[in-house]
């Protein structure tokens, strides 16, 4: 079953969206690295790889995971490190972790996103021994 069919089954609204993942990793970079400059994004083949050097107040693991499920999802985009394709989910309370975290191939590396770009969650392709990760801009958590 397709992550988009995946999330429809638990009556959330998807939207496919194909060829903009590229521009949705560059809003990623803008939106959360505006101070990192190119030269160092440059050096880093995974956006995730930038969490470590970038970021303060990330959170990892288990606890990463619970502040997704409790983030408001009512709308947000989730895309892929090596896929052109996006997904717009709407009034998905009922997404979990646990829906994103058996992805593989070209969608093993997931960013989801609020509309706005003010937080992200992060699941790396290397599951257990980096990430996930959960990051919102402001501190109010």
């Amino acid at each position: 079953m397709s992550l988009a069919s995946k999330l429809r089954s638990k009556g959330i609204i998807v939207m496919e969206i194909e060829n903009k993942g590229n521009d949705y990793r560059n809003q990623w970079l803008e939106s959360f690295y505006e101070p990192m400059n190119e030269k160092t994004r440059n050096h880093r083949h995974y956006l995730w790889e930038l969490i470590h050097s970038g970021f303060k107040d990330y959170i990892e693991g288990k606890e990463a995971n619970k502040y997704f499920d409790r983030v408001n999802k009512q709308y947000c985009y989730i895309f892929f490190q090596d896929s052109n394709d996006v997904l717009k989910v709407e009034f998905a309370s009922e997404m979990k972790a646990i829906d994103l975290l058996n992805e593989f191939g070209e969608y093993s590396d997931v960013y989801v996103v609020d509309k706005g770009f003010n937080w992200t969650y992060v699941i790396p392709h290397e599951k257990g021994i980096y990430g996930p990760y959960f990051y919102r801009k402001n501190k109010g958590r």
